[in-house]
């Protein structure tokens, strides 16, 4: 299983006109546990004001 992190930078709080970045991936059977916990810590670093309208997402992606 292949897992990416998703950063989606929007424009402001109601996150709408939001910009996609990948910010890392992994490819093995425990991805999407490691891709959550990074998602959950760089949350956390962000600052309160770019919480509300910056938020990261896990993506899996099966097999091709």
């Amino acid at each position: 299983m292949t897992v990416f992190l998703l950063l989606y930078l929007c424009t402001n709080a109601s996150r709408t006109d939001c910009q996609v970045i990948p910010v890392e991936h992994w490819v093995q059977a425990d991805a999407y546990k490691q891709c959550i916990a990074a998602a959950k810590q760089l949350t956390v670093d962000l600052t309160a004001k770019n919480r509300k309208s910056n938020y990261f997402v896990c993506e899996t992606q099966v097999g091709q």
